[in-house]
């Protein structure tokens, strides 16, 4: 794929839902991936109650992620995710200080709204808009690799920020500069949204079995084509898909915690070994979005979900003492890095793929927003119940051992995804020969 081949096609204009994609969720997510014990330290609070928090956040976001659907499929993205932005800097600011665990509470809460109902179905929606049937794969690993690229940076010039404030003064003023940072960074991809979306894109105009633009942008919603959608059990399976990825990669945001409760980590050292998993995700990807369209995308997710299944469960079963943290460097761990590295490479390939598979399950253009809103109510459950359960295991179980039993359940639901992704592809196997049967 040559960078000719993408200035000539509609992918190019990906680059501001990429930065934006990614902006969005800095505030509620990346900063705690990557300085989560030094938020835990300053704001007096626990890994429970900041689970609470993720836990509000995902209450809110699983109403809004149904109700965005249709939104997306009646407005255009461009407004919609500029606001989004806008929105979830103003919303940052409550974070300022030292936030008690209530105001934390409905602070994720806002977020829910601003980064959910205003942003997520859009961002699918435009994103799978851009792309052709054949390079769906492609496009959503084009968006995934460079929101993976953005975070990647925009995580290692934070850890160097924080590292140098820190040698200078304390960890609680180095953390309000990472903030304002962050705050600013967002605000300011609202605007290049709003730029770089600036033309209508005219070359998706297909039709389906479902309804022929049963609900373009600026019409009204055709609610009988919406109820197709909901009847369709591959959606419904679809969702379950996401929902065992997504498994996969909410634990990463515990790999700092993890280093720091099993190998005495400093939370600076937390930090970078968070940002190197974070640089795998650019090339996994973009890599797993090629192979999908070539290979087939749902014989990928099951490749996919079975290296996860094996990274986590041979971390379920590492044979460090139980007692407490093993004060060890981390540069005499290479073996440890690797595991967590390709773990996390086969957990962003995931994400790469499973939002690409709409023209597979025959969703029609103008009903993507729905379908994706759908997905994505079943496929982030984990928002509700994964942080105050991860963060419970690991309170009540201090050291490597609350880890394991984390590890466990991911290597679980990724054999689950691996059974989900066979049984979809079996699936769509068979409505395409019965299509084509019935074309014969």
């Amino acid at each position: 794929m040559s960078f000719k081949s993408i200035a000539g096609s509609p992918l190019w204009r990906l680059w501001s839902v990429v930065i934006a994609g990614e902006a969005i969720f800095v505030l509620p997510f990346v900063l705690p991936r990557l300085f989560r014990p030094v938020m835990l330290a300053q704001w007096g609070i626990s890994n429970t109650e900041l689970g609470l928090a993720f836990s509000a956040y995902g209450i809110v976001a699983a109403v809004a992620y149904f109700a965005g659907g249709p939104l997306a499929d009646r407005f255009g993205p461009r407004v919609m995710m500029m606001l989004a932005l806008l929105s979830t800097a103003a919303c940052g600011l409550a974070l300022w200080g030292q936030p008690s665990a209530t105001r934390l509470l409905w602070t994720y809460a806002a977020f829910g709204i601003t980064t959910i109902l205003l942003f997520w179905a859009p961002m699918i929606r435009a994103t799978h808009d851009l792309a052709r049937t054949q390079t769906q794969g492609r496009a959503f690993g084009i968006l995934d690799a460079g929101r993976g690229l953005f975070a990647a940076l925009l995580a290692s010039l934070l850890s160097f920020v924080f590292a140098s404030l820190v040698a200078d003064g304390g960890e609680a003023d180095a953390f309000e500069a990472i903030l304002l940072l962050a705050i600013l960074s967002v605000a300011a991809s609202g605007a290049l949204v709003w730029l770089g979306l600036n033309q209508p894109n005219t070359e998706r105009c297909e039709t389906t079995n479902l309804g022929q633009n049963a609900a373009t942008p600026g019409h009204s919603i055709n609610v009988q084509a919406i109820g197709r959608v909901l009847r369709r059990r591959s959606v419904w399976l679809q969702g379950w898909i996401v929902l065992c990825a997504y498994c996969g990669y909410k634990s990463i945001d515990n790999y700092g915690i993890y280093v720091v409760d099993a190998y005495d980590a400093s939370s600076s050292r937390a930090a970078w070994v968070t940002t190197l998993a974070f640089w795998a995700r650019p090339i996994a990807a973009l890599s797993a979005g090629l192979v999908a369209d070539r290979a087939g995308r749902m014989g990928w997710l099951a490749v996919l979900f079975a290296v996860v299944a094996m990274g986590n469960g041979w971390l379920a079963i590492d044979h460090r003492p139980t007692n407490g943290p093993v004060a060890v460097t981390l540069s005499a761990t290479p073996v440890l890095l690797t595991l967590l590295g390709c773990t996390a490479a086969a957990i962003y390939g995931l994400r790469g793929v499973y939002f690409a598979v709409f023209d597979d399950l025959r969703i029609p253009p103008t009903l993507v927003g729905t379908a994706a809103g759908l997905v994505s109510l079943v496929g982030f459950l984990p928002d509700i119940f994964f942080g105050p359960v991860t963060g419970w295991v690991i309170d009540q179980y201090p050291g490597i051992t609350g880890h394991r039993m984390v590890f466990a359940g991911i290597a679980v639901m990724s054999v689950m995804g691996v059974a989900a992704s066979l049984w979809q592809r079996r699936d769509v196997r068979q409505a395409t020969n019965s299509l084509d049967q019935t074309s014969a």
